[in-house]
This record gives structure tokens, C-alpha cells and sequence, in this order.
């Protein structure tokens, strides 16, 4: 039987249920009735029930309620994590599957065995368990196993999960998404040979690495694969990399001051000790860190190429063709731009610091000190994201369109007022601006579009032209302001 991998690309914080009707609680453990009569699943664990230190908990595969048997097939997302207390797990045969984060912050977990029942595991398993030490899967097992002593759960060639003391076997060719999730404590890892691809987050918030050894086998990486390794200084992406997907695979990586690419890697560079990954294709910049220059020769700058990354000033060589609000997503510290005044696609005039497309009609980008200069008709999608930083938004007259996530999470903005030349409104415009208290939109349009205030959770005064004839109904969702 093929082992089941269950996938999710989000996070969420669980919380075990107040028992009713469906659930029922034995010896600790929470319990959920299933339609399939006779069988539960766990989804958690009452703390109150861990009594002494070093504490062992045994996972039963059945249990008694009320004079009725039932089968206990799988342990829901999250169920036993933020156990403290406990320093070892067993899972006992009959156990079918285990949902996603599923022992999250044991943090003094040192040991788990898992069953030869076991037919589906999902993914971060054992994120922030720092103490793990052991993984053992029944060696009668026939869909997983801990093959070498690798104390990983493994399924064929890929490697799904790991904790701080796992050792990759040489037998593995791909590392599973989330695998390695929040091993906060592991320093260094040397991927062995023969690993060709690492999942989407494998290395998600290992916070303590320092050191990671890529392989020459290496051929894909996936989204987020290095995000919050905030401890990272360096890497080298070997030469047979041919696929790096997502944006900045950084994101997080605080300290990182070195990126260098293999001269023999057909597929990408790091030109010039520019410190970033340029795509040799069409010169695109797709990923960077602090120290990462914008070197004369690229052309494009990948949307998220800068994501998250701490930067104050942004120089654009004349080379540069193609970029977008969307390559400085979660820059939030940027003070300035410097336009090559014989660049032909873009420029920053004097005083403004924005960055503008060359015929000074569409702001582009902007950071924490920019003016809107008049003549602005267009102000970019996600142009200011998370850095305007004045009480009042001074948006100028001759203003046709502000586009979707143009002034997304720009805290600081307390008042806005439209003016009457907007044309029309994007979704997303001002998600999430928090301290907004009051809008006056003096635009004629016709509708208020989807989220576009979502999560103003400040916004109480509210004026609307008398044109209106439709708003979302997400428009301004999660804001003291009621439509009337």
C-alpha cells in the first residue's frame, strides 16, 4: 500500500474541543466519533492529566467509553502539541494516519515510536520539538521507516520528517516538504549526494542553522525552502540546479551575506558578487538577501525577489526593464530609491523618493519618505506595502486608480481622502491598515470592491459618494464602520 502524504500550505493554532455530543474523554485523551461506526479519532490531550516529570504516554489504538469499544485510526492536526511535560511517545499498532503539526512543541520530547499500522503522516510533525533525539518506526512497517538509524520517518527515497539528530541516509533523493519544520537547534547539516529536490519549507524556521551543504545532485528547490533560517551566513547553490521555485526562498534569513552560485551552473548566476540568484534565462533576479546589489546586466526583478528582506536603499541600474511593487513585498525599511538617470524604463525625480515608471504617470514602488508627486494618474499594485508612514495620505488630484494591495498593511495611515479624479477602485487597496479611523471618498465610482478595507479594524467614519450601487460584502470587512 502506498503511503498517504497529506499537504497543507498554511498554518493554523489548534485547540482541543469542549466535549459534546461527538467527543468524549478517556484517561486524557480527547476522542471524536466518526461516521464509520465503532472508530474515533484523538484530536488532544487535557494537560491536567500529566501529573510528573519525564512523563511516557502510550497512545491507545482502542478505547472504552461507556461500555463501547471503538478503534482509535488517527490522530488529528495538532492534537498532542504543546506537551510539555511529556519525554516519550508511543504509538501503538492500529494507529492508521497522523495529521499535520500533530506533536508541535513537545519541547522536551526525546523519543517516539511509531506503528507498523502506520499508513499516512502529514506534514511539520515535530516542529519546535528541540529535545528529540530518536525516531523509531516498527521495522514491520510497510509504507514508512527509520532506515540506518536515521531517526527520520522516510517513504522510499524521500525523507518526510526529522528531527535535530536525524542523519539523512544515502539512499534519499528528495526531502520532503516541511520536513525538517522548526528543528530550532539544529547548527549544520551536510545533505548527502543523491538528493535531488528539497520540498516546499523543509528547512521552515530552523532558526539555528548555521551551515548547509548542498549537494552536486541537487537539481530542484521548492518556495520557502530556507524561510526563517535566521541564523544562515552563507550559501552555495551547486551546478546542477535547474529549477528554483517561488519567491525569495530567504525570507527570514537575517543574517545571510553570501550567496554564490557554481560558474558551471548553466541555469542561474551570481554575477559580479551581486550576492543574489540571477536567473540566466531572461537576467531576472529571483533571490537576494541584505548585501544583494542590483548589478549593471539584469534586466527583470522577480515579483518577491526582495521579500522580507531588511533593506533602506534601493539603486536601479540602467539595465533594469521589469519590476513591480510586488519585487519589495515586506520591505518595510526602505528610505530611498536611486534611479541610473539613463535608465529608460523607470526613474526616482528629486525629492520624491519613489520609484516611477520613466513617463512619471505610475508610482511604482514607494517607501517610508516618499511624496506622491503630482502627475501621478496610477499608484502600483502593492506599491507602498507596509511602509507609507504618515498620519494623513495626501493622494494628488489628477489620480485615476490606485491598484490592488497598493497601501496594504500601512499602519501608520490614520485618514485617507479619494479625490474625484479616481476612475476606479482595486480589491485589497488598504487591506489591513489598522490605525485607519477615516475615510472620505470623493470619487465617483459605482462600487466598492472586494476587501478593500478588510481589516481596518480602526476605521469608524465613513463617506461615500452618493453614486454607490454596489459594495462587497467583504469590502470592509472586520471594521467598526457598519454599511447603512
Amino acid at each position: 500500500m502506498r503511503p498517504i502524504i497529506l499537504m497543507v500550505f498554511f498554518l493554523c493554532f489548534f485547540l482541543a474541543p469542549a466535549c459534546g455530543q461527538d467527543c468524549f474523554t478517556e484517561n486524557g485523551f480527547v476522542y471524536a466519533l466518526q461516521k464509520d461506526p465503532g472508530t474515533v479519532t484523538l484530536t488532544g490531550y487535557e494537560h491536567s492529566s500529566l501529573s510528573d516529570g519525564g512523563h511516557a504516554l502510550h497512545i491507545p489504538s482502542e478505547v472504552s467509553h461507556e461500555n463501547k469499544r471503538y478503534r482509535v485510526l488517527r490522530i488529528e492536526d495538532r492534537a498532542l502539541a504543546n506537551l510539555s511535560e511529556v519525554e516519550s511517545i508511543v504509538v501503538e499498532d492500529g494507529v492508521e494516519t497522523i495529521g499535520n503539526y500533530a506533536f508541535e512543541h513537545c519541547i522536551n520530547l526525546k523519543s517516539i515510536n511509531l506503528p507498523a499500522s502506520l499508513i499516512g503522516i502529514g506534514e511539520g510533525l515535530f516542529g519546535s520539538c528541540y529535545s528529540l533525539r530518536t525516531i523509531v518506526v516498527d521495522p514491520l512497517n510497510e509504507n514508512f521507516d527509520s532506515r540506518e538509524g536515521s531517526n527520520a520517518i522516510l517513504a522510499g527515497d524521500e525523507l518526510l520528517a526529522a528531527c535535530p539528530n536525524t542523519k539523512i541516509p544515502s539512499s534519499v533523493k528528495s526531502i520532503g516538504a516541511n520536513a525538517f519544520f522548526h528543528c530550532n537547534t539544529l547548527e549544520e547539516l551536510v545533505i548527502p549526494e543523491g538528493v535531488e529536490k528539497i520540498g516546499y519549507g523543509a528547512f521552515f524556521g530552523c532558526s539555528s542553522l548555521k551551515r548547509v551543504s548542498l549537494p552536486e545532485s541537487l537539481r530542484k528547490i521548492y518556495p520557502e525552502v530556507f524561510c526563517g533560517c535566521n541564523s544562515l551566513d552563507s550559501i552555495y547553490i551547486p551546478k546542477n540546479v535547474k529549477e528554483i521555485l517561488g519567491n525569495n526562498i530567504f525570507l527570514g534569513c537575517n543574517r545571510l551575506r553570501s550567496i554564490t552560485v557554481d560558474k558551471e551552473n548553466a541555469v542561474f548566476d551570481s554575477r559580479d558578487n551581486c550576492n543574489a540568484i540571477v536567473r540566466k534565462v531572461d537576467t531576472t533576479l529571483i533571490a537576494s538577501c541584505a548585501t544583494t546589489s542590483i548589478v549593471e546586466g539584469i534586466k527583470r526583478l522577480g515579483d518577491g525577489c526582495f521579500y522580507g528582506v531588511n533593506l533602506h536603499t534601493i539603486r536601479i541600474p540602467k539595465s533594469v526593464e521589469h519590476l513591480s511593487g510586488k519585487s519589495f513585498s515586506g520591505c518595510y525599511e526602505i528610505d530611498s530609491f536611486f534611479v541610473d538617470p539613463a535608465n529608460a524604463f523607470f526613474m526616482s525625480p528629486k525629492g520624491t523618493n519613489a520609484l516611477l515608471a520613466k513617463d512619471g504617470k505610475t508610482l511604482v514602488a514607494g517607501c517610508r519618505t516618499t511624496e506622491i508627486p503630482e502627475g501621478v494618474e496610477i499608484i502600483g499594485e502593492s506599491a507602498f506595502e507596509g511602509r507609507y508612514s504618515k498620519l494623513m495620505l495626501n493622494l494628488p488630484k489628477g489620480l485615476k486608480a490606485i491598484d490592488a494591495f497598493a497601501f496594504n498593511a500601512c499602519d501608520a495611515i490614520s485618514e485617507v481622502i479619494i479625490p474625484s479624479s479616481v476612475e476606479s477602485l482595486s480589491p485589497y487597496m488598504f487591506l489591513n491598515c489598522r490605525h485607519l479611523k477615516v475615510l472620505q471618498l470623493l470619487a465617483p465610482v459605482e462600487k466598492i470592491p472586494l476587501a478593500a478595507f478588510s481589516g481596518c479594524t480602526s476605521l469608524s467614519v465613513v463617506s461615500l459618494p452618493e453614486g454607490i450601487k454596489e459594495i462587497d460584502s467583504k469590502a470592509f470587512d472586520g471594521c467598526p464602520y457598519k454599511i447603512r
